[in-house]
């Protein structure tokens, strides 16, 4: 067994009282509450019910919706009024605790923050175990037993001694209390021979408590812990302040910026126009951008990659370079190329004027020619 020792505060009529292994009872104070490590919240085990419930394995997957149907036959009270918190103990039995909704809400609305973060756990769960093993803490009014890995409970002194007898596998019983002779009349005879007497109460059995076998935690379903909300506003609360008022300015400076960019772009919009009308003074405006693209393509601006002026030189440069070659006319449309009608003395000088284009960077093509007695006539197609 772990001897990892456990620590517990027990919440009785909207008081906390800390029990450290070993020493006495401290009242805890609400505003400064300080709780060192492996801190529970031991809960009236008289107001819950602990016990084991074997489970198949296809059903652990929905465990938490189906066990209240797979209880209701073995409780008086009304399933829907209850609230169920379940942990495994090996692949086959689940540790149960039930305990009323109404009671739950009671503690979550009466506690203290630092104390719902902590496991919620019956107090009688707290108290050392091991197999054959029954611990008892004699208290005023009654006794707080723990018989099994996930079963224990608050019961009076009457009972104790029924409950003694019903444990068959009992083979020894753990008796804490301050008055031994008091309390061994609570044990049936037969029992006697079985008890090993301790002085003292919870807070001396918490020495061989084992913090890894409280049993469920009840703080699942709709009882689940929430993120600190309130106490991370307490921490961060000039931060966001600070971040709340900065976002604010930088609102407010992206609000003006945009009012600025927006008249400034109108009034763009308005020089565009203004520019557009004076070359097209007519017709409906719609996208000047696009409109005036596509009037200037329609007159060749668009298409051109070079000057016709320079390569009318270049042709006019070719021609005079080879002899007896004539240009009867030059025809330029806007487009990417150019026609020549001229007239040569020969096949040969047609193609001599070819190779002098292609000399300045001028492709030809030969479209047509006619030979006649003077000499050819002959079109070519230039492109710029």
């Amino acid at each position: 067994m772990s001897t990892q020792h456990l620590n517990i505060v027990r919440w009785q009529e909207g008081q906390g009282f800390l029990l450290r292994p070993g020493r006495a009872p401290k009242q805890l104070d609400a505003e400064s509450l300080s709780l060192p490590e492996q801190t529970c919240l031991a809960l009236p085990s008289d107001a819950v019910r602990s016990l084991t419930v074997a489970v198949a394995p296809e059903e652990i997957k929905h465990l938490g919706q189906a066990l209240p149907f797979m209880l209701e036959e073995s409780l008086v009270e009304d399933v829907a009024s209850l609230h169920f918190a379940h942990s495994p103990l090996n692949d086959d039995l689940h540790a149960v605790a039930i305990v009323q909704r109404s009671v739950m809400q009671a503690w979550q609305d009466s506690l203290p923050e630092a104390l719902r973060e902590t496991p919620w756990v019956s107090e009688a769960l707290c108290l050392p175990w091991s197999p054959g093993q029954c611990t008892v803490v004699f208290e005023a009014g009654g006794a707080l037993v723990r018989w099994g890995e996930a079963e224990g409970a608050r019961i009076d002194l009457a009972l104790l001694s029924a409950l003694l007898i019903s444990l068959q596998t009992l083979s020894v019983v753990i008796a804490y209390g301050q008055d031994q002779e008091s309390a061994m009349s609570m044990v049936p005879e037969p029992i006697q021979p079985l008890v090993q007497w301790r002085q003292g109460g919870l807070s001396e059995a918490l020495l061989l408590a084992d913090a890894g076998s409280l049993g469920p935690d009840l703080r699942q379903g709709a009882f689940a812990p929430q993120l600190p909300f309130k106490r991370w506003w307490h921490v961060w609360q000039r931060v966001a302040i600070v971040l709340a008022i900065a976002v604010s300015l930088k609102t407010a400076v992206s609000v003006a910026d945009y009012e600025m960019l927006k008249a400034e772009d109108l009034r763009l919009r308005q020089a565009i126009q203004e520019s557009y009308r004076r070359i097209n003074p007519r017709g409906q405006v719609v996208d000047v951008e696009k409109q005036l693209n596509r009037q200037l393509a329609e007159f060749g601006a668009g298409a051109q990659t070079r000057a016709f002026t320079p390569v009318l030189v270049e042709i006019l440069s070719a021609a005079a370079a080879v002899e007896g070659v004539a240009l009867t006319s030059v025809n330029f449309s806007g487009g990417r190329d150019a026609r020549i009608n001229l007239s040569a003395p020969d096949f040969q000088s047609v193609e001599k004027l070819r190779d002098q284009l292609v000399t300045r960077s001028l492709s030809a093509e030969l479209e047509n020619s006619n030979a006649r007695q003077d000499g050819v006539m002959a079109r070519l197609r230039v492109e710029i």
